[in-house]
């Protein structure tokens, strides 16, 4: 399904410039919405989910009923562990901030969208929050046991929505495909495999 897009850039690039003028259409939008992620993996045990949230604009190239977005996004992601509670002061939290590039390829059917794509997350900081210490958190370098958070994520995109005129509200899920932590030291490097996965609902405009 992935050559369908490519099938049709291909005709149209034999077009004269005139009639790919009519059939390209480029707009730059906004999205924004609130999202659930946690950790999976060996390391990942009696956990919950982290509530986040995702903003950030990207640019929609459309042609022929695909749509080729490429987008720049800050989003938030982590785990809580399943006894984390501020009012008995247990357990722990770990929040992580990335600046996220996804690059999307849509299938649009009337008012409905599907599409999916990579995306590489670029690591702005990460905290970890003590139930017993709720109004202070640590930096998670050093504090994370026998791991740190690696500064780049890779990750696989689906969605899928509705879309009226220049608006659309949709779902989306951000899938780890690369390690998120790497081992505070080399003896546990093995050991480790630890993903994020998240889900939103997002809302957007374009312009």
């Amino acid at each position: 399904c992935w050559l369908a897009p490519l099938a049709v850039l291909t005709l149209v690039a034999t077009l004269p410039q005139g009639a790919q003028a009519q059939l390209i259409s480029i707009s730059p939008g906004l999205m924004a919405g609130g999202s659930l992620s946690t950790f999976t993996g060996n390391t990942v045990s009696d956990v919950k989910n982290y509530a986040g949230f995702i903003a950030g604009g990207f640019v929609r190239i459309g042609l022929a009923g695909f749509a080729f977005q490429p987008g720049v996004y800050y989003t938030t992601k982590g785990v809580e562990s399943g006894d984390f509670s501020e009012t008995t002061g247990t357990g722990s939290k770990e929040a992580l901030d990335y600046i996220q590039i996804p690059i999307v390829i849509r299938l649009h059917i009337g008012p409905i969208y599907v599409g999916g794509g990579p995306a590489v997350g670029f690591k702005l900081g990460c905290k970890i929050t003590l139930g017993a210490a709720p109004s202070s958190s640590q930096d998670c370098a050093g504090n994370s046991g026998d791991y740190n958070p690696k500064s780049l994520e890779y990750t696989g995109i689906l969605e899928a929505g509705l879309e009226f005129g220049k608006f659309s509200l949709g779902g989306r899920a951000d899938l780890g495909l690369s390690n998120v932590v790497e081992a505070a030291n080399s003896g546990n490097v093995s050991a480790i495999d630890t993903k994020t996965r998240t889900v939103s609902v997002v809302a957007a405009i374009r312009f």
